[in-house]
């Protein structure tokens, strides 16, 4: 998903690559931080025709994104931020 509209192509938010309405997907973000971004993912994916049946996140800064994000779909982090900082 962009953050924008791309200004020439398909001109679309998703680059669903022609998948057909229903087809299953993954969202993949790098960092969850509020889960904004990756809500917008899986509301514009859905809005698509997409079948969104999880997320994935490299990164759960552990600031509340992640349980907004599992209220819409499952999501899996790979580390939070006490793996990289763990005396935060």
């Amino acid at each position: 998903m962009r953050s924008s509209p791309k200004g020439h192509g398909t001109n679309e938010w998703v680059e669903s690559a022609g998948l057909a309405a229903g087809a299953k997907v993954v969202i993949l973000e790098d960092v969850v931080t509020t889960g904004a971004s990756t809500i917008r993912a899986i509301e514009r994916s859905r809005l698509t025709g997409l079948t969104v049946l999880h997320a994935v996140g490299l990164v759960d800064r552990l600031e509340g994104g992640a349980e907004a994000v599992t209220a819409l779909c499952p999501l899996t982090t790979l580390f939070t931020r006490r793996d990289f900082l763990p005396d935060q």
